[in-house]
């Protein structure tokens, strides 16, 4: 790996926490940057580890999910997706998330990508993955989840792909990803 990426040098001076949730936590902190000789201002979101699970069948499906998403006013097509609970490895989260909002178990499951969709305010990390040898099961649906269940076939989901119909960051880079590497082996 390059050597772009290393820890900050930055001095904490001092954090809070402005809010405490049941998904996020929200802290202002100030830190000192001694390369300017400068104090800064930032507000994080702590959010946590996401499994994001991109299911194909053996009839070369995706298996989608269309959901309300109240922050931006719309519902929304995404791949099943939850947050890793603590002590769980991020390959038992997605597959415990997979069964409970589309009702398929994977026996073949595969990490993708890493990434951290949002670093200018969070520390959200998303683990994508690709799952397939789907057994269907029983989906397991939390009281305030709500999901409709739709199968795209691989080739419609590259053709919106390429019409740039996917408006999340998640399964944009999830099909990317497996347009580019997965599908070629």
């Amino acid at each position: 790996m390059s050597n772009y990426y290393e820890d900050i040098d930055y001095e904490l001076l001092d954090e809070k926490t402005v809010y405490s949730g049941k998904r996020i936590v929200v802290e202002e902190l100030h830190y000192y940057n001694p390369r300017k000789d400068e104090k800064l201002y930032r507000e994080h979101v702590l959010a946590g580890d996401a499994a994001i699970i991109m299911p194909i069948t053996e009839n070369n499906e995706l298996i989608m999910i269309r959901e309300p998403r109240t922050p931006v006013g719309k519902t929304i097509l995404a791949f099943p997706a939850g947050m890793i609970e603590e002590g769980e490895k991020p390959e038992e989260g997605a597959i415990r998330e997979l069964e409970e909002e589309v009702g398929y178990r994977a026996n073949s499951i595969k990490q993708m990508r890493v990434l951290y969709p949002t670093v200018g305010y969070s520390d959200e990390r998303t683990f994508i993955f690709l799952a397939k040898d789907l057994v269907k099961t029983h989906r397991h649906l939390d009281a305030t989840e709500d999901i409709e269940i739709v199968k795209i076939p691989l080739a419609e989901a590259k053709e919106m792909l390429d019409k740039n119909e996917f408006i999340t960051t998640s399964e944009t880079v999830a099909l990317l990803h497996y347009f580019m590497y997965e599908n070629n082996k």
